[in-house]
């Protein structure tokens, strides 16, 4: 065979390895961490929390913190919920930009809830850009915080400390279930081509791919086993000389050469998408911005969605009443 044939087999090689390592990644059980120095949950309540969130999967996964703290942490942060509590606009403002700047210090990923109980009681429920584009809107984030908000409310007019962990951490369960169902089957992309059930194409910015090199690279793949038992058949025959052709190991290690170089022509000419021009696969739930599937949204808080608010029983404010 000649040698221009064999290294156009061994490029189809490569493109077929490239395209095995490109597979989309599995469903992940949910992973939900609770940090709770405020001691609003039950150590039972939590376990049954994360058990509940672990027990479903999400293509990519899905990540769900919620932290908890008594006050703000003196200095200027602590100055500055005293300036904003007297006011709901504010206090939902302050609430916002906290729990995202500690959703980026904590590196966190996908959903991130915040309590403080004090100056008055707030909850922030954020969700970075990945997960918005999944689907989870300012109203998702916002029947989240009504759901935690009602509980510690109701908790607060509550005696018994006992209980009042009880309703907190049965609504701490309900969240979740609700984030649960709510982005069950739902991938990265989701968001770009419609419902959150209904998954829409992957986002990416490659051209548009002819279907016809699909089928060249099947050809080429076809040949190349044929011209593999060729080679063997001859060396074996002793027809695997140095001759014209230039021997077996030459050919050998000339395919080598065109499987590494048909890898590399595959991923950055064909982008890694579907050898048929079809969708590629998802980018990975624990790729942050720049990652190695590019950026994702993932821990960008700046472009996802939020909502915050107030709830009675946070600690002596100056306004009653939720909002």
């Amino acid at each position: 065979m000649p040698r221009t044939l064999a290294l156009l087999v061994a490029l189809a090689v490569g493109v077929s390895a490239a395209r095995a390592d490109k597979a989309p990644p599995r469903a992940q059980p949910g992973q939900l961490d609770v940090y709770d120095a405020a001691k609003l949950f039950s150590p039972g309540g939590i376990d049954k929390a994360k058990e509940a969130f672990r027990a479903a999967e999400f293509p990519n996964g899905l990540a769900v913190t919620v932290e908890t703290v008594t006050a703000p942490p003196a200095g200027k942060l602590r100055a500055e919920a005293e300036a904003a509590h007297r006011d709901p606009a504010k206090w939902r403002a302050f609430m916002t930009g906290w729990a995202r700047d500690s959703g980026q210090a904590d590196k966190a990923k996908g959903i991130y809830v915040l309590v403080t109980l004090q100056p008055v009681g707030g909850i922030a429920v954020i969700a970075d850009a990945q997960t918005t584009r999944r689907g989870f809107t300012e109203d998702d984030d916002r029947k989240v915080r009504e759901m935690l908000g009602a509980a510690f409310k109701e908790a607060a007019a509550e005696p018994d400390e006992t209980k009042k962990q009880a309703l907190r951490s049965a609504a701490l369960v309900k969240a979740v279930e609700y984030i649960a169902a709510d982005l069950k089957d739902t991938r990265v992309a989701d968001a770009a081509g419609g419902t959150k059930h209904e998954p829409g194409p992957v986002e990416t910015n490659a051209p548009p791919r002819s279907p016809v090199m699909g089928y060249l690279c099947l050809g080429l793949a076809a040949l190349a086993g044929v011209w593999l038992v060729i080679a063997v058949v001859r060396m074996f025959s002793g027809g695997g000389g140095t001759g014209g052709g230039g021997g077996f190991m030459p050919g050998l290690l000339g395919g080598l050469f065109g499987a590494a170089a048909g890898m590399w022509m595959y991923s950055h000419f064909f982008g890694g998408g579907g050898m048929f021009g079809g969708g590629g696969s998802d980018a990975s739930a624990g790729d942050g911005g720049g990652g190695g599937g590019g950026d994702t949204g993932a821990g960008d808080w700046g472009g996802g969605s939020a909502d915050a608010g107030g709830f009675d029983g946070g600690g002596g404010g100056d306004f009653g009443g939720d909002f």
